[in-house]
């Protein structure tokens, strides 16, 4: 760790002498990636002992987390230097054919940048070669805390909409669109394991499932779309970064173990399968409202989206064309963001209510499992029997001294 440490040290003092690359928006999975990480040191200064050497299963737990964490350096490094290739590639063409390289592009510094970050990436990759996964093995886990899930979802509800108040951006909507299908995707399998474990009636699970599949690809069919729309303003709202990420890993604590999907035996062991499927399901059914609030969002004529992935997308619909192009070249090249054209706006449209469609679909067969359960049984109730809501005589001639006016 003290290696890569330096040699990222080494890459911003680079950084900082030549001005390569340019000021921009970071990118928001990475930059919220650091800011968990950052997060989480400061937790762990704040609460270690002095002195006091960790126990045994201490130091395995900290053995498991130094293993996770240099996965994500790992995949991290592993991600931008592939990123970097086109953009090598491209400049590679340009210096080829003989022509100008757009200001601030270097193909020197990048080619420079690809090769010290690739050493990250296998200084990484030698750690991990006899600890990934079986370091995992010895990891911690205290029991999910029983209310987490239901706070996570709530307060995840309430920041979405508070986002989508303001003017909308492709990068919040992303993010809506992403944490969506992730609550769709861990509530069709928390209702399985619920079901297979008979905590929950397995013919209400079956009839939901369809409607869950294509709620979830409805929602996955959106943020496609999104992240092609991504210009360089790839801002994402902080509080909505949190709340998403919470949800998921109050979703994970359940679902998963260690580096996989946890079985429904350890599902059960770890939460009350029906009270966290009847949690998602009421979660589904409010989300019914987003899904609506979303298609607002998506046709605001104020939301714009990187000038790219709207030509390609507004190119891909085959829609007349009249004789101006769908984007000007100027953006096009730069990749700025632009009013989005009328055939990307229809295919949001489409894929808007759909998720509608399908959110109110979904609601409508779950409806059942996400009823709260009792521990007994009650007759329904008709309102007060007819004696009850007759007039008693002191409370006749109270009104009749006040007077009534029906």
């Amino acid at each position: 760790m003290n290696r890569i440490s330096n040699l990222a040290d080494g890459l911003h003092r680079t950084h900082q002498h030549t001005g390569w690359p340019g000021a921009g928006d970071a990118d928001p999975h990475l930059a919220s990636i650091a800011s968990s990480l950052s997060r989480a040191a400061d937790l762990v200064q704040a609460r270690q002992h002095p002195t006091a050497a960790p126990s045994r299963p201490g130091q395995l737990d900290a053995e498991a987390a130094r293993t996770r964490l240099m996965h994500v350096l790992y995949v991290s490094s592993h991600g931008v230097r592939v990123a970097l290739n086109p953009y090598i590639a491209d400049l590679q063409r340009r210096s080829d054919a003989r022509q100008s390289s757009p200001r601030g592009d270097s193909l020197v510094r990048a080619r420079d940048a690809r090769e010290r970050i690739g050493a990250i990436e296998r200084l990484a990759g030698v750690s991990l070669k006899d600890r990934w996964p079986s370091a995992l093995a010895h990891e911690h886990r205290e029991r999910p805390w029983p209310s987490r899930l239901e706070a996570a979802l709530a307060r995840w509800d309430l920041q979405a909409h508070r986002t989508l108040a303001g003017p909308p951006t492709v990068s919040n909507l992303e993010v809506i669109a992403q944490t969506q299908q992730v609550i769709v995707g861990a509530t069709a399998t928390i209702g399985a394991a619920g079901a297979q474990q008979g905590s929950l009636d397995a013919a209400a699970v079956e009839r939901v499932r369809p409607a869950l599949a294509e709620l979830g690809d409805s929602w996955s069919a959106l943020r496609g779309d999104l992240v092609e729309l991504r210009g360089r303003q790839a801002r994402v709202d902080r509080p909505l970064i949190q709340a998403g990420n919470e949800v998921q890993a109050a979703l994970r604590e359940i679902t998963h173990d260690r580096a996989g999907l946890a079985t429904p035996d350890v599902m059960s062991d770890r939460v009350d399968l029906q009270v966290a499927a009847q949690q998602l399901y009421q979660s589904l059914t409010a989300a019914v409202d987003l899904a609506h609030v979303t298609r607002d969002a998506l046709a605001d004529p104020e939301l714009t989206g990187g000038a790219r992935g709207a030509h390609l997308m507004a190119h891909a619909s085959n829609a007349a064309q009249t004789q101006a192009a769908w984007v000007d070249a100027g953006s096009l090249h730069q990749n700025r963001d632009v009013p989005l054209p009328n055939p990307v706006r229809d295919r949001l449209a489409e894929r808007a209510n759909r998720i509608v469609d399908t959110a109110i679909s979904t609601d409508s067969s779950g409806l059942s499992l996400a009823a709260r359960t009792t521990s007994h049984r009650s007759e329904p109730s008709l309102g007060r029997r007819e004696e009850e809501r007759a007039w008693s005589a002191q409370e006749a001639n109270v009104i009749a001294r006040r007077g009534c006016e029906r």
